[in-house]
């Protein structure tokens, strides 16, 4: 990644991240290290990020963000996941995953329902399969 920063040593601004200053020669090594473990877990990020997994995506722009501040790309990631993480939405994206992998998922309705059908709903659905097979 291209971008001005600043020598420590002479604080001289460098147009981009070497191994050594071009203006004192100075030892940034451990500069360009910290860079790079920055931009690694970025990519974790974006990664976690596309398999849904967005508290694993928070953790991993936390440490970006603990070592670049300034990335901007971190922080509008930062922003999605965020959204991807409100509570206010996550009992709706709870009931769609459970849908998807239970067994009798289908039979359940496709929105949420209030607390006390969500118990009488979920009893009917499982023991709609063992009612059949006694049948049978």
């Amino acid at each position: 990644m291209a971008f001005a920063i600043t020598c420590p040593l002479c604080r001289r601004r460098i147009a981009d991240l070497t191994e050594r200053c071009p203006a004192c020669g100075g030892d940034l090594g451990a500069l360009a290290g910290l860079v790079e473990l920055a931009d690694r877990h970025f990519n974790d990020a974006v990664r976690a990020a596309r398999r849904g997994r967005w508290n694993t995506a928070a953790e991993h722009l936390a440490v970006t963000l603990a070592l670049n501040p300034a990335d901007a790309e971190a922080r509008q990631l930062l922003t999605k996941v965020r959204y991807h993480q409100d509570p206010k939405t996550l009992p709706d994206r709870l009931w769609r995953k459970a849908r998807t992998r239970l067994p009798y998922g289908e039979r359940l309705p496709p929105t949420l329902p209030r607390g006390a059908d969500l118990r009488r709903l979920l009893e009917a659905a499982g023991r709609r399969p063992a009612a059949a097979r006694k049948a049978e």
